[in-house]
């Protein structure tokens, strides 16, 4: 097989670039695959300010990874931390000298200055990938652990529990004249938490934001007197990132038809049929002032409350696994998922990560 070529890859390649990824499922129980229909690019608003796609081509592409800036809160302080996503090459030619070739281009764009580390995550149970990456071998950079994310699916087919805010506290829907509260109120908890992102105006409300698909009632406000506490958003993402499922494994496939019928009587969320995409809501911003247990957990209801009517099966929510509001979403899970977060660095970066400190580190599931 002859060396693969590898380039930035451009808007003429959506189409070929989502191909790659419907034909690159990820294994397991349920084997599922990460889409982004309509548009490749369009979704990539999401992950950051500055975004390259990497293609390796054999003639049309075979293989493709992602790279993204934006600036967070590393110390407390904002600077620019990039991101490493969406790792994809078709069975047939992976092996061989892709990864290194493939991380050899990635050092050139590295080069450019725009980021010192980088993020990225890796899921639980995936042995080889975790073995390969972070082997150490020539021409890879360092990739450094530091925890777990976990993904809680909360069920939305159900009666909603009432919401019942602390003494003091109202929890609404945000207006769009909000906006300013908001990222005044993210720019003050922000700080606390290690790479929490710097949001700016024109994230919110836009299809070109990070938000994309995000209304401003979908966004749930805790106020004490005139001031924002805490927040968190139920966002649909399903007109540009899907989760759709391939396969089920052999006892699953056999189950499936009865688990359904029961979920049906029951009111539950059923299983989609292969080909079919899982319809659920992203939380989002799950902060609150002082991780104030009572009030996260009013936020929390107000979110399951809104979702329910809305034809969504679960909410799913992504919290590191030493962040204080875990306990609130733990007792209310189905299902957990786990990856691994790691810190990406060459040479270059290692003075920059030796400074990191030990806040409680955080990741907006909905920009993975």
């Amino acid at each position: 097989m002859s060396p693969l070529h590898f380039e930035l890859a451009s808007p003429a390649d959506d189409a070929e670039l989502r191909q790659v990824l419907a034909a690159t499922p990820v294994p397991g129980r349920v084997s599922v695959s990460f889409r982004r229909e309509p548009s490749f690019f369009g979704a990539a608003a999401v992950e950051g300010e500055f975004h390259q796609t990497i293609a390796a081509r054999d003639g049309s592409i075979v293989g493709l990874a992602s790279r993204s800036v934006r600036h967070r809160f590393v110390n407390g302080a904002a600077m620019p931390v990039g991101y490493l996503s969406s790792l994809r090459v078709l069975p047939r030619y992976r092996g061989g000298r892709v990864l290194a070739d493939g991380y050899r281009f990635l050092r050139e764009l590295h080069g450019d200055g725009r980021a010192a580390i980088y993020l990225t995550t890796i899921a639980e149970g995936n042995d080889s990938a975790v073995a390969v990456l972070t082997s150490g071998r020539a021409g890879l950079p360092r990739y450094e652990c530091f925890g777990m994310y976990h993904t809680a699916a909360i069920p939305l087919a159900h009666k909603p529990t009432a919401v019942n805010p602390p003494r003091g506290v109202t929890i609404r829907c945000a207006a769009a004249e909000d906006l300013p509260r908001v990222i005044d109120f993210l720019e003050h908890v922000g700080p606390s938490r290690q790479f929490f992102p710097c949001y700016e105006f024109r994230d919110w409300f836009n299809e070109a934001g990070t938000f994309r698909g995000l209304r401003a009632v979908d966004l749930h406000l805790a106020i004490r007197g005139d001031e924002i506490v805490g927040c968190l958003a139920c966002w649909d993402q399903s007109a540009f990132r899907q989760v759709v499922v391939e396969s089920y494994g052999a006892a699953l496939a056999l189950s499936a038809p009865l688990y359904n019928g029961w979920a049906a009587l029951r009111g539950l969320p059923m299983l989609p049929k292969p080909g079919g995409a899982f319809p659920f809501l992203t939380a989002a911003l799950p902060v609150v002032v002082e991780n104030d247990q009572d009030v996260f957990t009013a936020l929390l209801d107000a979110a399951l409350a809104h979702g329910c009517p809305r034809g969504f099966s679960h909410l799913l929510i992504g919290l590191h696994e030493r962040d204080p509001l875990i306990g609130a979403v733990a007792c209310r899970q189905t299902v957990v998922y786990q990856t691994r977060c790691y810190l990406v660095y060459w040479e270059d970066g290692a003075a920059m990560r030796a400074q990191i400190d030990d806040r409680v580190p955080y990741l907006e599931l909905g920009c993975l």
